[in-house]
């Protein structure tokens, strides 16, 4: 195992940068103690296996691109240094970011575990847990495929958001999927929810209506587990039928 310390936005050549590579690769166990920031122009590179351990309030901002690819049995693990709590550190920020790409990745104990704005990001094989949140996002687009949102506050939370959404778990959060502001450009498909607060919830500021077809609702009827213009008249609603009467088999 490579164990690579991320002590300052200074430090970059430990993270791989030298010269006029465009690449930084961590690898094995990485210790980030402040924000590292990835710049235009750069790609970070996460391979296989590798553990990216977050000290209290550090983070990683990406202007540049992320590339993170686990694989099944070599996930991506990016954690906190210590704690095991929500909000152990922050996010994964993609500011404007080139397209990026993570796969096979396991996301636990931030404050939100991604924040994209303005961003093509293509989540597959995912999960997030244990978080305050899992995704929130801006713009877009963002294509998110068997992925697992489990244990957060809020599963995904989007504001004027960009998605396809499909085959992924949304199961023991707080709250799904929250839209706090034009939801039309979603589309949530062939997915699980069962979550203690709402699967999902429309924000006061939405006035569109949400597609989230073909999905299974968590045994109940579906408009029981949906915050939308139903229970409160002016805002969207979540357009789910025809809707799946069991649970789907996933991943």
């Amino acid at each position: 195992m490579i164990l690579v310390f991320i002590l300052a936005e200074a430090a970059q050549a430990a993270g791989g940068i030298s010269g006029k590579s465009k690449s930084i690769v961590w690898q094995g166990t990485v210790q980030v103690n402040k924000t590292y920031t990835v710049p235009k122009g750069k790609t970070l590179e996460i391979r296989p296996g590798s553990r990216i351990h977050f000290a209290k309030g550090s983070g990683l901002l990406v202007r540049g691109t992320l590339r993170a690819f686990g694989r099944k049995g070599q996930e991506i693990v990016v954690t906190s240094t210590k704690t095991g709590s929500r909000g152990s550190w922050d996010e994964i920020r993609l500011e404007s970011a080139s397209d990026s790409t993570m796969e096979h990745c396991i996301i636990e104990n931030a404050t939100w575990g991604i924040q994209s704005h303005d961003t093509r990001l293509n989540l597959t094989a995912c999960t997030f847990r244990n978080g305050e949140g899992g995704i929130r996002f801006r713009g877009g687009p963002l294509t998110i495929s068997k992925c697992t949102f489990t244990g957060n506050g809020i599963g995904i939370r989007s504001f004027k958001g960009i998605a396809q959404i499909s085959e992924s778990d949304f199961t023991d959060n707080e709250i799904g999927i929250f839209v706090r502001e034009k939801g039309s450009g979603l589309n949530i498909t062939g997915s699980n929810f069962r979550n203690s607060s709402y699967n999902i919830k429309i924000g006061d500021f939405n006035d569109e209506d949400v597609k989230a077809p073909d999905n299974w609702w968590g045994g109940e009827d579906p408009s029981v587990t949906i915050y939308d213009g139903v229970r409160e008249p002016g805002i969207g609603r979540v357009l789910f039928e025809p809707f799946r009467r069991e649970r789907i088999s996933l991943h």
